[in-house]
């Protein structure tokens, strides 16, 4: 979802963060992409260009994805190619990454159904509502597959090969098999589940529970690896590298768990719940924390290389692998990787999100509060 710890408003208030006319069935949509480069409104924000030459980046194009009247944005994912939005009122929207032109849209439910956060596999888009998963062509949005999952889900699928996996708010993750509409296993954690699933090593995936139970599974029997236990739930996404798993807890802490044994590599301690997105890249955590602001982490020791001390915020991309951008909820700022200084930074008002395609040298999709959204691509 958007940055919700993050921005004085979220997707849920505005987007996480579209409006334009809802577009139902598989039909498709003029643009509103623009292609030249004079000064680009967005609603009420508008974009200084000399700001983002500044950052190191240049406009490309700015688009909205259709939805219907009133709707909201819930969740916006960017891929390579294209860019996938989930609004409220059950629609879903896909723009192309290079040009900003609406590749399909249409209505998937009632309006009234809530949806997780979809995912692109292959030419596959998986999205799950409370009680079923649809499978849908990506390159036009016709239903190739649309399963009764039985229960009520609250995470958006991990899949992997012909298994769907989910959370619930009942403690419940299970492994849903697609190609026979079954649910192959189920594990009870301690606690609701909140954020989805992720494949770590060896055939095995990890999962923590808003009460702090941390576990790995293996993924074609739900057999128990490692688990562990904190004191508390996530806001983010978990992170691995195939050694350690990495989380950013509620319980005012970040910890490293080796993913064979469950062994507690490091903890840093923090005054305050850890409600930003961390980011792991080449050996590096990336954190943001009441006390020290933005942090750098060796993975493996959990030494502190630096800390901004007043700037946080959640790193976007890496830069020729010399720079972090990071987008903190109201600014936009270009860190020195190595030592942490802040080389460039701008004010970035009325957004409700920024996404990336790739955490090196990636495209900026900046999502406005009236749902708009811009591309800018590196000079």
């Amino acid at each position: 979802m958007f940055e919700k710890s993050m921005t004085r408003c979220s997707l849920f208030a505005i987007l996480l963060a579209g409006s334009a006319a809802f577009i139902g069935g598989c039909s498709t949509s003029s643009s509103s992409a623009r292609t030249n480069s004079q000064a680009a409104p967005a609603g009420d924000w508008t974009i200084n260009h000399a700001d983002w030459s500044e950052m190191g980046y240049q406009w490309q194009w700015t688009g909205s994805p259709p939805l219907q009247p009133g709707a909201l944005i819930d969740h916006a994912t960017a891929y390579d190619d294209l860019l996938v939005f989930q609004g409220s009122g059950s629609t879903l929207s896909v723009l192309e990454s290079n040009t900003g032109k609406v590749r399909w849209s249409r209505q998937i439910d009632r309006p009234s159904t809530r949806f997780q956060e979809s995912v692109l596999i292959g030419d596959t888009l998986y999205t799950a509502s409370d009680t079923e998963l649809w499978e849908l062509d990506i390159r036009n949005g016709n239903t190739i597959d649309r399963d009764s999952l039985g229960t009520l889900v609250n995470t958006s699928p991990l899949i992997i090969d012909n298994l769907a996996i989910f959370g619930t708010l009942s403690g419940e993750l299970f492994a849903w098999q697609m190609e026979n509409d079954f649910k192959l296993w189920n594990y009870k954690f301690d606690g609701p589940i909140h954020v989805p699933a992720i494949a770590v090593n060896d055939g095995y995936i990890a999962a923590i529970s808003e009460n702090g139970d941390i576990r790995t599974l293996e993924t074609v029997n739900a057999h128990s690896g490692m688990s562990a236990r904190i004191a508390g739930g996530t806001e983010a996404k978990l992170l691995t590298d195939e050694y350690g798993l990495y989380i950013a807890s509620k319980d005012q802490s970040i910890y490293a768990y080796d993913l064979t044994d469950g062994f507690r590599f490091w903890r840093k301690r923090s005054s305050a719940p850890i409600t930003v997105q961390h980011t792991l890249h080449e050996g590096v955590i990336y954190a943001t924390t009441e006390d020290h602001g933005l942090m750098a982490i060796d993975s493996a020791t959990g030494d502190t290389i630096w800390k901004t001390g007043t700037v946080g915020g959640w790193v976007l991309s890496v830069l020729d692998g010399k720079e972090l951008i990071v987008w903190s909820g109201y600014e936009l700022l270009a860190i020195d990787k190595d030592r942490g200084d802040i080389i460039a930074r701008m004010p970035l008002t009325q957004i409700a999100g920024i996404r990336t395609n790739s955490i090196d040298d990636g495209d900026l999709y900046v999502i406005t509060l009236e749902g708009t959204v811009a591309k800018f691509s590196l000079k």
